[in-house]
């Protein structure tokens, strides 16, 4: 096995487990959300977590996955902050509307989130049997 090999595992590996507890977090989160209020908003805040490691285990091929969970992140970005803002706004203490994007992103379920996309990317890009780096031999 070659180092970008081993990197590569271990790359795969922190995802895996950031997504294992993504998912954790959305069964705690599907089952504690509101649904009678927003209820399309509210119930992509529980389920697309719910959905991480599924998706981050059972979808092939590997690229395919991380654009996948791409979109699912920032799905749950747009959800979680539209939801913030809804609270923020009937309590009457928001800033913008950037400024909500921006704290919602500081968010560690966020920033997990991205981190299993950032994680699956890079792995993606240090695979040795990657199409990407077998076109310049």
């Amino acid at each position: 096995m070659t180092v970008r090999g081993i990197i590569w595992a271990v790359l795969l590996s922190l995802a895996g487990i950031l997504s294992a507890g993504v998912t954790l977090y959305g069964i705690r989160a599907a089952m504690n959300v509101d649904l009678r209020q927003d209820t399309l908003l509210s119930s992509l805040y529980g389920g697309l977590p719910l959905l991480c490691f599924p998706v981050f285990l059972l979808v092939r091929p590997r690229h395919r996955a991380a654009v996948v969970l791409s979109l699912m992140a920032l799905t749950y970005l747009g959800a979680y902050s539209a939801l913030n803002w809804r609270t923020c706004s009937e309590l009457g203490y928001c800033d913008s509307i950037m400024a909500t994007v921006m704290l919602t992103l500081s968010t560690n379920m966020v920033l997990a989130f991205f981190g299993v996309v950032i994680l699956s990317l890079l792995a993606q890009l240090l695979d040795d049997r990657s199409s990407l780096w077998r076109a310049g031999r």
